[in-house]
């Protein structure tokens, strides 16, 4: 028998409604209105749809009346549309796989037979031990695959041509990765299973069937050219539908309650770039390097803040202090020298301005800058909403080039560099009102550094709490250990904060709205003279290169850059 048959993809189930027809797939579904007619078209359709027709003869009936042939062309056109119809052979059943595995291939397939013929050519090789092995040895001959006995070996492994996936379960947590080149896949298992460091002894069977059948499934998907179980995955336990797949998926199983999701990871051997997904990516509670970033119940006005850990960030909207959050929590997985920024544009930046801090300036007159709304706002935030005995020092270092400073009691809080004294005032204002904030919000909270430009000192902490609390008094200054990577730094002070335009800034949805105007949306936009910024700090500080600093793997993974703190003059 030859030629092809169309299906209806056993995916798909319909039910009728009041006024019509609802269709749904796996993920996607339509509605049809238009009377309870359609039910009894559609119980016509589908018959004959699940048998299979020739493509050619699924067609609107040559005589079928106006309004029939109207609904024929819709449900037909919204089952094409969204992807509930699959091409079979005519001679799929009978020379086809199984039963079960023809009904899942063409629920998921494009071209079932092709997928069918690849897994057929292969023969997949188990190594591994225990109930894990057991698991996925089971799972693969299901298939109806050649699978040889298992071989002993630590872990788990499957390989099967060129595709292999490796998986570990510690008795309390199991995993699996991506499924990839034999070497990388133990590479990154080595890595997962050190991040997720579970407790020693052997997995309950139910974890081990587990995540042996999950390791099968990636791997039967990866061979038949099937998009991997992660793109498919429904998310049980958030309400929210993810904003895309998952980075470099690796799937996570536990226990008390049995559990599995997929979690995004970065993968040393294996480097993608998480595509602006940084915060997600780097705060994963399972396999991120640092604490996810959270607002908790840190107060949001008027500075929005976020805690990675024990760090605190700084922004104008949620999304800008989280990711100044993980920033500064990330930090401390860089080298000591190193100022760490999102990109390479905000890591140079980070850099120069340090470098350009102590370079002697002019005075600017205060007329340059109260007029502006934005930098108003944040310094009546500084001086009326926390009522800080506060100064601010503005200077001009070279051409568009302007340093403000602000200290109260003696005690500098913040600092800032920015092309416009408007711009540097703003930032330098709206870090210190983060300070006070922070520090009102737990004052008996553990306390946090930054040795490097744009990370703050303060984690709702306690040292940010000292400075509130000893500038609202006259203090001089406020003494505070910095901790980095879990060591302590005996500093002489709490190292004031530095925020910049050079931060990547999403862009609000009010941007180039007419009616809108720049203290609406500040400081997005400020990137786009960033360049021409670092060139002038370069010239001022008589320098053609800044030095990259090489991040660990992960942190390179991420797509963060870091550069080192040029010297003045050099």
């Amino acid at each position: 028998m030859s030629g092809e048959l169309l299906r209806l993809r056993p995916i798909a189930h319909a039910s009728p409604t009041d006024t019509g027809l609802h269709v749904r797939g796996w993920a996607s579904s339509f509605s049809l209105d238009g009377g309870k007619g359609l039910w009894t078209l559609w119980q016509r359709l589908a018959g004959p749809l699940t048998t299979g027709v020739p493509p050619e003869q699924l067609t609107v009936p040559e005589h079928a009346p106006p309004a029939v042939a109207a609904a024929l062309e819709l449900i037909i056109g919204q089952l094409h549309e969204h992807d509930l119809l699959v091409r079979v052979p005519a001679s799929w059943d009978a020379d086809g796989p199984p039963e079960h595995i023809a009904r899942w291939l063409e629920s998921v397939a494009e071209k079932p037979a092709r997928a069918w013929e690849l897994l057929c050519e292969g023969t997949v090789a188990v190594v591994g031990s225990g109930a894990l092995a057991a698991g996925a040895h089971r799972a693969l001959t299901a298939t109806g695959l050649a699978v040889p006995p298992v071989e002993p070996g630590p872990g788990l492994l499957l390989v099967c041509g060129g595709h292999a996936v490796a998986a570990g379960c510690a008795a309390d947590v199991g995993f699996v990765v991506a499924p990839g080149k034999r070497g990388d896949v133990l590479a990154d298992a080595e890595a997962v299973a050190h991040r997720l460091d579970g407790s020693a002894g052997e997995p309950p069977e139910v974890l081990a069937v587990l995540v042996g059948s999950a390791a099968a499934h990636r791997l039967v998907c990866a061979v038949a050219e099937l998009p991997d179980p992660a793109r498919e995955v429904v998310n049980m336990w958030r309400d929210s539908v993810p904003p895309g797949p998952v980075h470099q998926p690796v799937f996570v199983a536990r226990t008390d309650p049995l559990r599995g999701e997929y979690h995004p990871w970065l993968s040393a051997v294996r480097p993608v770039s998480p595509d602006g997904r940084v915060v997600e990516v780097l705060g994963d509670a399972e396999l991120g390097p640092v604490p996810a970033p959270e607002t908790e119940d840190l107060p949001q006005l008027p500075v929005k803040l976020a805690r990675s850990g024990d760090a605190v960030g700084f922004g104008t909207t949620e999304q800008s202090a989280r990711l100044d959050a993980m920033l500064r929590a990330a930090h401390r997985l860089a080298p000591d020298t190193a100022v760490v920024g999102a990109d390479r544009v905000h890591a140079l930046g980070l850099a120069l301005r340090t470098a350009a801090r102590s370079l002697p300036g002019t005075p600017v007159e205060p007329d340059t800058w109260q007029t502006d709304p934005t930098a108003r706002r944040w310094w009546k935030a500084v001086v009326l909403r926390f009522a800080l005995p506060a100064e601010v020092e503005v200077e001009r270092l070279g051409d568009e080039v302007v340093r403000a400073v602000v200290r109260s009691g003696g005690v500098e809080l913040s600092w800032a560099i920015e092309a416009s004294a408007a711009d540097a005032v703003a930032f330098a204002a709206m870090a210190a009102a983060g300070r006070a904030q922070a520090g009102e919000a737990r004052p008996a909270a553990a306390r946090v550094g930054a040795p490097a430009a744009d990370r703050a000192d303060v984690g709702g902490a306690v040292a940010a709490a000292a400075v509130a609390a000893e500038a609202r008094a006259g203090g001089a200054k406020v003494t505070a250990g910095l901790a980095r990577g879990g060591a302590v730094a005996g500093r002489a002070e709490v190292e004031p904060v530095v925020l910049s335009g050079a931060f990547p800034v999403e862009e609000p949805n009010t941007a180039g709205v007419p009616w809108t105007e720049r203290a609406w949306y500040w400081p997005y936009g400020l990137r786009d003279g960033e360049e021409a910024l670092q060139s002038r700090l370069q010239q001022l500080l008589g320098m053609t290169e800044v030095k990259q600093v090489a991040l660990g793997p992960v942190l390179q993974a991420a797509g963060l850059v870091a550069f080192a703190v040029p010297e003045v003059g050099r």
